[in-house]
């Protein structure tokens, strides 16, 4: 399905029948009046990407929030499999994927969606709050809790 199927299609199940894309291909929704999805289709690429800007990057501690902001990007399982990253020109800490538009079912896309607002709410609540501690954070908001960590083994998914 292309970038403005999908769009369309998350429009329809949100009851927004009018929602696409700008001229230039960018389309933004707001979540309880603070947490913005932002959308822009590559479309020589076949791609559509999305991001939520969480907050700016703390001035003092970097070293440990780096290192959470890692950690939570480990397998995707504190991200809904999105990533964290800085944003270097604005150092905003974002919540970022992309993803081949034409893969992408309509109900797919909505869960993406669903699961992004979800890890980006307790992912920008951890950071205005200043508790970003290294504790899987998105666990509870993606439903999954993890891996199991063996001294033998390494790290290893459970299944």
């Amino acid at each position: 399905m292309d970038a403005t199927k999908l769009l369309e299609y998350l429009g329809r199940s949100m009851g927004a029948e009018d929602l696409v894309f700008n001229t230039q291909g960018c389309a933004s929704l707001l979540f309880d009046n603070r947490i913005a999805l932002n959308l822009e289709s590559d479309r020589e690429a076949g791609r559509l990407h999305l991001y939520i800007e969480l907050g700016a990057l703390p001035s003092h501690g970097r070293e440990r929030v780096y290192r959470t902001l890692l950690e939570g990007n480990l397998y995707g399982v504190q991200t809904g499999e999105s990533a964290l990253a800085v944003d270097p020109v604005t150092e905003a800490v974002v919540l970022c994927r992309s993803l081949w538009s034409e893969e992408a079912s309509g109900t797919a896309f909505v869960e993406i969606v669903r699961t992004m607002v979800s890890c980006a709410d307790v992912w920008q609540r951890a950071l205005a709050n200043g508790s970003l501690d290294g504790a899987p954070l998105a666990a509870a908001a993606t439903g999954v809790h993890g891996t199991n960590h063996d001294a033998e083994h390494g790290p290893m998914v459970r299944v």
